[in-house]
């Protein structure tokens, strides 16, 4: 089964499309990272996040997207994959 590096952007769903509704995304948040806004650090985002991941069956909807800075988006991604079970190539966890 082919890793997500594998796959081009718009193979997992990144294409045009999906640009229009990041640019939504960060003018509704006011191209402010959502998190650091939480903790009243009014930071300038780049990104926008899946805040329930696709692999975990999150969706596209703007409810589950957010504007995030990248040291933040960073961070939420290693905390993701660190609780991630490893699966191997046959799909069975390792």
């Amino acid at each position: 089964m082919p890793g997500w590096h594998s796959t081009s952007r718009h193979e997992r769903g990144y294409g045009y499309e999906w640009v229009k509704r990041r640019d939504r995304i960060l003018a509704r948040d006011g191209y402010l990272c959502q998190p650091c806004l939480r903790k009243g650090r009014p930071t300038p985002a780049q990104e926008v996040d899946h805040i329930i991941p696709k692999a975990q069956d999150g969706t596209d909807d703007d409810k589950n997207l957010q504007s995030i800075c990248t040291p933040c988006h960073k961070a939420k991604t290693k905390a993701e994959n660190s609780t991630k079970q490893q699966i191997g190539e046959d799909g069975w966890p390792l």
